[in-house]
């Protein structure tokens, strides 16, 4: 079922060529979507504990978690070890996440989340750079959605910029790092998933459980905070959330244009926002909402497209 899903679409007999690339091209839209959508509720959570537990004591207990579920699914799969080039894609993929959430949650920590999420995104850049260098041709209309939706997400930003206060900035400068970060985990992603997703999926969580083991080790913190009834829910739904948003942007990249798909990967922060609108009462404002607007529109474009 593994190796079916990476090659784009499961076909019949009696599907033509033309049908199932029609499918590979809807299909990688919308698990970018789903990706968004669950990454956008696990990055609300995380944020909020963090702020309760501190973001390194936060990230290695969701990490560990989601790297139980990946080793799993690695031997359900039975798939073999990538190559080396693929190793090193998932790798560098896993250090731009490690960064870009580190902080993220650091932001979120001393800032709000309606202003750093937002800005977190903008690292998108990056990817839709990479896919158009490689020669990927999005169509007029999709095209066009891209302008849409990274025009929404730099609103966002920008009217978080203006209505920041000095006490803000510290938490703005981590969000610009957080998108650097998120930038690098999406473009490489996508080498590292077309070889083989379970893997990359495993190598996302390895590695950063590594790093902030170590972290930890050194500076000798405490965890038992982490340990109490209601946070390891809260780490327990957020890893899952984690390692779904991460297999179905794995798999959009296998599915669709990196371009496109990392575009509507990044939309995460319009959840975030929103969550942090309904459960914690931060102001969104006007400008914010055309920028959300804007990005629904856009990814009616691209799906259209």
């Amino acid at each position: 079922m593994t190796r079916a899903l990476r090659a784009g679409c499961v076909r019949s007999p009696l599907a033509s060529p033309k049908t199932a690339s029609t499918l590979g091209r809807v299909s990688g839209p919308f698990l970018a979507l789903g990706s968004s959508l669950t990454g956008g509720a696990s990055d609300f959570l995380g944020g909020t504990n963090s702020r309760r537990i501190g973001p390194v004591q936060w990230m290695f207990w969701t990490q560990v978690i989601g790297l139980v579920l990946a080793v799993g699914w690695v031997a359900i799969s039975g798939d073999a070890l990538p190559g080396l080039a693929a190793l090193a894609a998932a790798s560098g993929a896993s250090l731009g996440l490690l960064v870009g959430l580190l902080a993220l949650f650091q932001a979120m920590v001393v800032g709000r989340i309606s202003i750093v999420a937002p800005i977190s995104a903008t690292g998108v850049v990056i990817p839709i750079a990479a896919g158009l260098a490689r020669g990927e041709h999005p169509s007029a209309l999709q095209i066009l959605g891209i302008a849409a939706a990274s025009a929404g997400i730099m609103l966002a930003s920008r009217a978080s910029g203006e209505h920041a206060s000095e006490s803000d900035r510290p938490g703005l400068w981590l969000a610009l790092l957080a998108a650097v970060g998120g930038g690098f985990f999406f473009w490489l992603m996508a080498p590292a998933s077309h070889h083989d997703v379970p893997w990359a999926v495993l190598i996302s969580r390895a590695v950063p459980v590594l790093v902030l083991g170590t972290v930890l080790c050194v500076r000798r913190d405490s965890l038992h905070a982490a340990l109490a009834t209601q946070t390891a829910r809260s780490a327990l739904v957020s890893a899952v959330l984690a390692v779904v948003a991460i297999a179905l942007y794995a798999y959009a990249t296998v599915h669709g244009q990196l371009a496109i798909v990392s575009v509507l990967g990044s939309l995460y922060p319009a959840v975030t926002v929103l969550l942090a609108y309904h459960v914690l009462g931060e102001r969104v404002h006007r400008v914010q909402r055309v920028g959300i607007a804007s990005v629904l529109a856009g990814v009616v474009l691209m799906s259209a497209g």
